[in-house]
């Protein structure tokens, strides 16, 4: 399949050299302090992510941020956005690397509850002191903890943000949006017979965070958004359908010799026949065989391809959506969608 503008030009842009130079643009790149902090204390927990992942997604977090934010606040908002991936990142390792549901329930209490945080979901309420969940079920003490502290240092910040109070609720929602795609992702494990492609779009794309990227732009903004809410809604919605593509693309080979056959590519192979669900590996003891076998049948019949064309007719849609807004000029998180891809692409295997 002939790859159209501009997803062709990208693909093109990550060819030999190019590609080198964005990863050693990553690997250069120096965490700010108060990522470094979390980071070593995540490496003390002997967690699965590398520390390349975290400067991934501090570097390209500014690509993220809306042109409306002030530039003495991006800085800070990029700090913010990857806590809440450090954030998201536990709770994705807890259900699809360790299989711990009890922690992961105990954590996301954090975000479902009607405080902003409640120990008692984590066992530390008035009597417990045996690291259970409030149900008596044990729970992984250190991580869940840890996860409390990223939460809470993250809230801590977005407090101090001029507009907190009026988006608040808003970013809550959007954080349960990602509990959920989480949920659906461990669905799509489990029973890969029950997914779609058009499911995942509609749930698992929530896993890049991109509402709540937004909704901590509207924290920060200099002047009221608010009128112009449903078309950066919009925006973020697709913009978000968009890197969601660029991480499966990234991701799914690595993912599929682990067993995650949650990926968009992976189901898009299942929807076409181009695989059956028989021949996926066990999530619980992945054949490596086997892997190689789904592998090597999806390359064969160009799968990515044709998810990098949805890509592009996404691309255009956010083209036509910033023709049509009188107020917001989208043209900066435009083009960070293409820059996104472009590390996406180079970083398969890294992220």
């Amino acid at each position: 399949m002939a790859l159209r503008e501009p997803a062709a030009s990208v693909v093109r842009s990550v060819d030999g050299d190019r590609a080198v130079a964005l990863l050693e643009s990553v690997y250069e790149h120096d965490l700010p302090p108060e990522i470094q902090e979390l980071v070593a204390e995540y490496g003390r927990l002997d967690g699965d992510r590398s520390t390349f992942l975290w400067k991934w997604i501090h570097h390209l977090a500014p690509k993220n941020v809306m042109p409306f934010v002030d530039e003495s606040d991006r800085d800070t908002v990029a700090i913010n956005n990857t806590m809440l991936v450090i954030f998201v990142t536990l709770l994705d390792d807890l259900i699809e690397k360790r299989r711990d549901y009890e922690t992961f329930d105990a954590i996301t209490g954090l975000v479902r509850l009607k405080g902003w945080s409640d120990g008692t979901a984590l066992g530390h309420g008035p009597g417990r002191t045996d690291g259970g969940a409030s149900d008596g079920t044990a729970i992984d003490e250190p991580y869940a903890a840890f996860a409390v502290r990223v939460w809470d240092t993250l809230l801590d910040r977005l407090e101090r943000s001029p507009e907190f109070d009026r988006y608040a609720p808003l970013f809550r929602f959007d954080v349960s949006q990602i509990v959920t795609s989480i949920e659906y992702s461990v669905l799509v494990i489990e029973h890969p017979e029950l997914a779609s492609l058009e499911d995942l779009e509609r749930y698992e794309s929530h896993n890049m965070g991109m509402h709540s990227f937004l909704d901590i732009d509207l924290m920060y903004a200099p002047a009221s958004q608010q009128e112009d809410l449903p078309v950066l809604r919009d925006a973020v919605e697709i913009a978000q359908e968009m890197a969601r593509i660029g991480n499966w693309l990234s991701t799914w080979e690595r993912e599929v010799r682990e067993g995650d056959v949650s990926s968009g590519v992976v189901v898009s192979a299942l929807e076409r026949g181009i695989v059956d669900v028989g021949d996926l590996p066990d999530p619980e003891d992945p054949d490596p065989a086997a892997a190689d076998r789904v592998i090597s049948r999806i390359n064969d019949h160009d799968v990515e391809s044709a998810l990098l064309s949805t890509w592009n007719d996404k691309y255009r849609r956010l083209v036509a959506l910033d023709r049509e807004a009188d107020t917001v000029d989208l043209g900066p998180f435009i083009d960070g969608t293409e820059e996104v891809l472009r590390y996406y692409l180079a970083s398969r295997w890294f992220t």
